[in-house]
């Protein structure tokens, strides 16, 4: 595991983006929406129905972006890291350091505990060609296919 920390989920997003990025935002269309997450080269975000509480956010590498049969909901994105990353919200993120590579960035979430609303789980796995995926709807996500590849930055 690379990271593991509690995360209180602000704008329903979870967001990964290089670190050196001025703008750390996407504008989201409802095709993001129905897809769960708008992604741009460098940084991607990841839709998380509103609800209560805090959820936990896990980092990991892994040999595939395989689904875990307990997920509730999951996507897979391409994400080229070139330098270390910020990962969580859009007002506390974290710093994870990871080798420069080409990976899927798998996002699944599970479902929560006692003391967290869901377990979010970002999984890295290095590819030659990675690609966009809708792997499980669930939550928000209500496309079987991805919808849009790109999104406008925020400013």
């Amino acid at each position: 595991m690379l990271a593991d920390f509690p995360v209180t989920v602000d704008s329903t997003q979870i967001l990964v983006y290089t670190e050196s990025r001025a703008a750390p935002g996407l504008l989201w269309t409802d095709d993001h929406v129905a897809q769960g997450f708008a992604w741009s080269d460098g940084i991607v975000s990841f839709g998380v129905p509103d609800h209560d509480g805090a959820s936990r956010l896990e980092v990991d590498l892994a040999r595939s972006g395989a689904l875990d049969p307990q997920a509730l909901w999951a996507v897979q994105v391409p994400f080229h890291v070139t330098e270390p990353l910020r990962i969580g919200t859009a007002f506390e993120t974290h710093r994870v350091a990871l080798p420069i590579g080409r990976y899927n960035l798998t996002y699944q979430a599970f479902p929560g505990t006692d003391d967290v609303a869901y377990v979010l789980r970002l999984s890295f796995s290095h590819s030659d060609s990675p690609e966009f995926r809708i792997v499980k709807r669930g939550g928000d996500i209500v496309t079987d296919s991805v919808l849009r590849r790109d999104a406008e930055p925020a400013t």
